[in-house]
């Protein structure tokens, strides 16, 4: 394969992990309202868009590989850098779109982070409403999982409510 078609093609992946990454911040936004609103059928939606969209920048990490082994360079960092200098020198500059990838996966990155700090606080505030109902006023023990996760358990104590 040439330089040229390699930077061609290259640049086609970069504009689809773009395409790809900007969409799942759109997803990924629309996910944090679902949780503010309690929203679930909009929850659910978004996790499936959002499945569907890593699939798509995997798939497209995927062929941006390939192409590195096809111009014959290492499918790493060191390899990808490269490839960005020869197409710069061959009249191809990427790394506008490099940057700009590199930029929409870390708002996405920072966006699921919040997402994922939102939905923890709504799980300990239903976590302690339930520990109240049960009898336990609020108090419950922190256990750790395998993961080294806190994973309450419910106080004994008299229940509020029965089933």
């Amino acid at each position: 394969m040439s330089l040229s078609s390699a930077c061609e093609q290259i640049g086609r992946v970069l504009q689809k992990e773009l395409n790809s990454s900007s969409d799942l911040l759109a997803i990924l936004k629309a996910e944090h309202e679902a949780i503010a609103h309690r929203d679930t059928d909009a929850l659910q939606q978004a996790v499936a868009d959002k499945q569907e969209l890593l699939a798509q920048l995997d798939a497209s990490y995927g062929q941006r590989l390939q192409l590195m082994r096809d111009a014959g360079l290492d499918p790493d960092k060191g390899g990808f850098e490269e490839l960005l200098s020869r197409c710069a020198a061959g009249g191809h500059d990427l790394q506008n779109g490099w940057d700009a990838v590199k930029e929409a996966l870390l708002a996405c990155q920072r966006q699921n982070q919040i997402n994922g700090t939102v939905l923890e606080s709504s799980r300990r505030t239903t976590h302690r409403a339930l520990s109240v109902l049960l009898g336990g006023q609020g108090e419950s023990t922190e256990l750790y999982n395998q993961a080294g996760k806190s994973t309450p358990t419910l106080s004994g104590g008299n229940r509020v409510i029965k089933a």
